[in-house]
């Protein structure tokens, strides 16, 4: 299937898989939503729209041929780490990081997102009134060595991470009004038995 270009150049989209999911109580990634896993969710949904995809996680997933699994160059930095990681392996300029549990994004509000790209310098990131949201975002390949000053300092906070990048804001209000679980993240089983 040809992709869905998103611009003249390659782009390449991050999933964030490795966290310890410790409220799920179990590996969020291999959770099961509607008869697929939640990160063969994400896989489905940023496929037709990158050509590079990458896996940031500690875990051997089986992952279809083309996506790359990346694992912590450093090990108990948060995301973070695993956008740090994946941005010192990634082919392309921009990069579209996303939660493996944010199953509500649309391929509609990525390419809003890309539309901000000819004239961000570091990051473009949805914030609506209740924050940004960091996990939903695009990041340069550059920002790698901010991450990396981020990681030395022992700061793993995303939203610290985004004051030391110039940071382009998305806005996202009438995205959530049209979609209200657009950032909607399963944290615990009983988030995913609500949906």
């Amino acid at each position: 299937m040809e992709k869905q270009q998103i611009g003249s150049s390659s782009f390449s989209a991050i999933i964030l898989a490795g966290g310890r999911s410790t409220r799920m109580g179990t590996d969020k990634a291999l959770m099961q939503w509607y008869c697929k896993t939640l990160l063969q969710h994400t896989i489905d949904l940023l496929t037709p729209i990158f050509d590079h995809l990458l896996v940031s996680a500690n875990v051997l997933y089986p992952l279809p041929a083309g996506v790359e699994l990346v694992s912590d160059e450093r090990a108990g930095c948060g995301p973070a780490g695993g956008i740090y990681s994946c941005l010192l392996r990634s082919p392309s300029d921009w990069n579209f990081v996303i939660s493996v549990d944010s199953p509500f994004v649309t391929p509609e509000f990525i390419g809003y997102l890309k539309s901000f790209l000819g004239h961000a310098n570091d990051c473009v990131v949805p914030v609506h009134r209740n924050g940004k949201e960091p996990l939903v975002a695009f990041y340069h390949r550059r920002t790698a060595e901010v991450f990396r000053a981020q990681l030395d300092k022992g700061d793993f906070k995303m939203q610290n991470l985004l004051l030391a990048l110039e940071t382009t804001l998305a806005p996202a209000e009438d995205w959530i009004k049209a979609n209200p679980r657009l950032f909607l993240n399963f944290n615990t089983p009983e988030d995913l038995r609500r949906t």
